[in-house]
């Protein structure tokens, strides 16, 4: 029984906001918050049948070629989770350190170079919010969309002032007839959520347990904001200290 678990569980990934750690052996089969003070942490788990990328060559890999690859070159590569479009760790890439963003202290951070731009379309995502819908990016052409990214609805980031500005900007489009569709990410849980979360309009629908957009859209920064039009192309982008980058656009 010993063994067949071992035979399951290979590694598990840490990703500690644009940072990523292994440690073998992980149990959980969610990424799980593991500690908050300033700094994110998740557990990823990765089993021997996870999808593995070469980012070299693009392709999917066996497990068996992948640990052949750490065992012949041991510290030249690192492994990390790919996020899909419903904010999960859904396969991992295996990439040479050289081609990371790679800091001083070892840490990988998100490299912005990598970020969503504007004039482009956004990738895909399919959330589900707090109030039970599934927000779908493909089904909400036709409506402005507003993704804001948070770590948790708490201070000193998630305050009145701070929720006041989303609220005033959505409201005042819906005066003039345009409706914008606003989500807010975080690693809050349903319950967390609906505890921190005001009787008083915050601006946003929050979304339980969706930090892994942060990944998929590597946003190192938060609060920060991705408006999006009715076509699917990223409009504006920007931190909440300059969300008025986004406030005083003129929507049509």
């Amino acid at each position: 029984m010993f063994v067949s678990r071992l035979n399951k569980i290979s590694v598990c990934a840490l990703i500690v906001v644009g940072s990523v750690r292994f440690s073998a052996f992980c149990q959980s089969d969610e990424p799980k918050v593991v500690r908050y003070n300033g700094k994110v942490s998740q557990q990823i788990v990765m089993t021997r049948d996870s999808p593995i990328i070469d980012h070299a060559t693009g392709k999917r890999i066996s497990y068996q070629t992948y640990d052949n690859m750490l065992r012949r070159s041991p510290g030249l590569y690192k492994t990390q989770p790919i996020f899909d479009k419903y904010g999960k760790a859904s396969s991992f890439e295996i990439i040479k350190k050289s081609q990371l963003y790679v800091q001083p202290d070892g840490s990988v951070m998100n490299n912005p170079d990598l970020m969503p731009e504007v004039g482009e379309p956004i990738a895909p995502f399919v959330m589900r919010g707090l109030d039970g819908k599934e927000y779908d990016s493909e089904k909400l052409r036709g409506r402005y969309i507003l993704l804001g990214f948070w770590v948790r609805y708490e201070k000193p980031l998630y305050t009145f002032a701070s929720t006041k500005v989303i609220s005033s900007f959505v409201d005042e489009n819906k005066r003039k007839g345009i409706e914008i569709v606003s989500l807010g990410t975080t690693l809050n849980t349903e319950e967390e959520c609906l505890e921190a979360i005001p009787k008083r309009n915050c601006g946003f629908i929050p979304v339980p347990e969706s930090y892994g957009f942060n990944h998929r859209y590597k946003v190192s920064e938060t609060p920060y904001f991705i408006l999006v039009d009715r076509k699917g192309i990223v409009k504006a982008m920007a931190p909440h200290t300059e969300f008025s980058k986004i406030s005083e656009l003129e929507l049509r």
